[in-house]
């Protein structure tokens, strides 16, 4: 069962109107807060509290994302029986999501959440979630970041050193591929024009023959409509909270896995400042999330956001690579993915990337279950065959 909120989740607006108004929201309400320190957004019924953060809101409206932190903050404030309050903040009103991390570490903020590879000086210990073709468990992948970040040494000195204390970092979604075309097969993305984040992905997709532009997510929707890319490289929610379904037809789910994740911290100073019994109440949520419903939150409403695919009638398929034709991909790629991977390293002056990467991957693998729930974007190809397959395919 999916965990929810109290919040009711709002209703999903049009992305290009949704983005004008977060720039304005942004533009206008940041002003404020530079000049009158944080701005008090959300206070009702919070006035008793004996603590109140103020959040840095990296998740736009509609995302899974959004709603891991609303039910995060909700459990915090449920689980103190109030002494704890969140101010919640709209997207970027605070801070650009690119700049979450650092809000919080200097105090801008206390608490919030971005995408970890906007930051890599910072967080170089949960980009590993980067590493195409490695993560195929999206709870192995969380737990096993959580643990490392409660109990290896070289992982906890950098949230130590970046002024932050981890709560999360779960997986966005496996990597589609979105295209004016079909692409069937592997050598179907040799000469597309694509659109991507991060150095490692964008070696893999390079690899493969494909075009990799540096274009913004905001940026996304009118470079297709100018032909300045004909695909894009995405998990599923960008794919339909950014309307690019609109503007490719075609879907696949190449088994790339995971590329790149969000990620939710404390403050250090922050959740210092909480005496001990707050502090052992925070962290029995944060562990709580962590076992299981940071995805539970995630994975169920990419299933929400699976069921507007569905009923897309722009999209004309959808479908799964076959074993064969990921493993042609994989087996030119793998290799240089884990290569540019520890040479980002070096450039951040992470010490002993390797060691890292092999403690990282014996945690994942002893997490790794059946039982753990599959990632609703792969499952989401699936249903999109299962209700339109026969007509895609006459």
């Amino acid at each position: 069962m999916s965990w929810t909120t109290k919040t009711a989740r709002r209703a999903r607006t049009s992305t290009r109107g949704l983005l004008a108004v977060a720039g304005i929201v942004a533009g206008s309400l940041t002003l404020s807060a530079c000049e009158e320190g944080v701005v008090d957004w959300e206070r009702a019924d919070q006035t008793d509290a004996e603590y109140i953060f103020t959040q840095a809101n990296g998740a736009s409206v509609g995302t899974q994302h959004e709603l891991v932190a609303e039910a995060y903050m909700d459990a915090v404030e449920e689980a103190s029986d109030g002494r704890i309050a969140f101010e919640r903040t709209p997207f970027q009103a605070i801070c650009d999501m690119a700049d979450v991390a650092d809000c919080i570490r200097d105090g801008r903020a206390d608490f919030g959440l971005t995408v970890t590879d906007y930051t890599p000086h910072l967080l170089p210990t949960t980009s590993v979630l980067s590493i195409s073709f490695k993560t195929d468990d999206i709870q192995a992948a969380t737990q096993a970041l959580y643990e490392l970040h409660r109990e290896y040494e070289p992982a906890k000195e950098v949230m130590e050193k970046a002024n932050l204390e981890h709560v999360s970092t779960w997986p966005v979604g496996a990597l589609l591929i979105g295209a004016k075309t079909p692409i069937d097969g592997f050598e179907d993305l040799d000469g597309l024009q694509a659109r991507a984040a991060g150095p490692v992905t964008q070696r893999s997709l390079e690899d493969a023959g494909m075009n990799v532009s540096a274009i913004t997510a905001g940026e996304t929707y009118e470079a297709l409509q100018r032909g300045v890319i004909d695909s894009v490289a995405s998990s599923l929610d960008f794919g339909v909270n950014f309307a690019i379904t609109e503007q490719l037809p075609y879907w696949v789910d190449p088994g790339f896995d995971q590329y790149t994740a969000y990620g939710m911290w404390w403050n250090k100073d922050s959740y210092e400042s909480l005496p001990e019994d707050l502090q052992a109440t925070v962290d029995d949520v944060t562990k709580e999330f962590n076992e299981g419903k940071t995805i539970d939150v995630a994975n169920g409403e990419l299933e929400n956001i699976c069921d507007e695919m569905l009923d897309s009638p722009d999209v004309e398929d959808f479908d799964t690579w076959s074993d064969e034709e990921t493993q042609k991909w994989k087996d030119i790629a793998a290799e240089g993915a884990e290569e540019t991977w520890l040479d980002v390293m070096d450039s951040l002056d992470f010490e002993n990337a390797e060691e890292y990467l092999r403690v990282y991957n014996e945690k994942y693998e002893s997490l790794k279950s059946p039982e753990n729930p599959d990632d609703a974007g792969i499952a989401c190809a699936q249903r999109w065959q299962e209700r339109h397959g026969d007509a895609a395919n006459k």
